[in-house]
């Protein structure tokens, strides 16, 4: 009898557990579905938060380029950007044949062809380029007053023959030019204080030297113009 009674008991302690067991996996369920509940919403909102984030970027890019169009309709052809500390826009100068001026920014740099300047081989400046030069002066006093500017003499690569005797290569026959377009700039009332002389010789070709073409195009002196900061 004894038996049967500890049977029973023990039979009923497994239920109870069991029952208790059942209930307490019946509550982590219902709370585990509660917080999938809760992130499910917080998932929603984000996503509806980064719907209206990106109407509004995109509204505000739309907003921007048209204020860019407005801005470069305002500038007009030919003119640069207003520059550091409310500069007004500069004019692109034109100084005509055998020449061509390229706007970067705040900076100018106008090309000039070696012929224009020079007889092959020389330094001293033709009679004729004066003139063009004196255009150039003009427009570094006045418009540019105050900018720097480097005055670059170019080469193409082939060696000095003429005149060998007087150069001992292109990168001394390019400083000397450099240095005659800047002196004569100087004579005509550009402040030597901004201005300075840079030979590269052929070592900046902007093009193949393997063609007559390309080495004319070598062959050249820039003017190197940017604002003081």
């Amino acid at each position: 009898m004894s038996d049967v009674r500890g049977r029973v008991g023990s039979l009923v302690a497994i239920l109870v557990i069991g029952a208790l067991a059942a209930g307490a996996a019946g509550c982590k369920e219902q709370q585990l579905s509660e917080n999938n509940v809760a992130l499910q919403k917080q998932l929603e909102k984000a996503l509806g938060d980064n719907a209206e984030m990106k109407g509004q970027l995109e509204t505000l890019s739309a907003q921007n380029q048209e204020l860019q169009s407005e801005m470069e309709k305002a500038k007009g052809p030919g003119t640069m950007p207003p520059g550091p500390a409310g500069r007004n826009p500069r004019t692109k100068p034109e100084f005509g044949e055998g020449t061509e001026t390229k706007m970067t920014g705040e900076m100018m740099t106008v090309t000039l062809r070696d012929e224009v300047l020079f007889a092959p081989g020389s330094a001293d400046l033709k009679p004729a380029s004066k003139k063009l030069l004196d255009k150039v002066a003009s427009v570094l006093s006045g418009e540019y007053k105050g900018y720097n500017i480097r005055v670059e003499g170019h080469t193409d690569s082939t060696p000095i023959r003429k005149t060998k005797e007087k150069w001992d290569d292109n990168w001394e026959l390019s400083c000397n030019r450099a240095l005659a377009v800047v002196r004569y700039l100087t004579q005509k009332g550009v402040e030597d204080g901004r201005i300075y002389a840079a030979g590269f010789g052929s070592v900046r070709p902007v093009a193949s030297n393997t063609s007559p073409g390309g080495r004319a195009k070598n062959r050249r002196v820039e003017i190197v113009v940017w604002p003081k900061k």
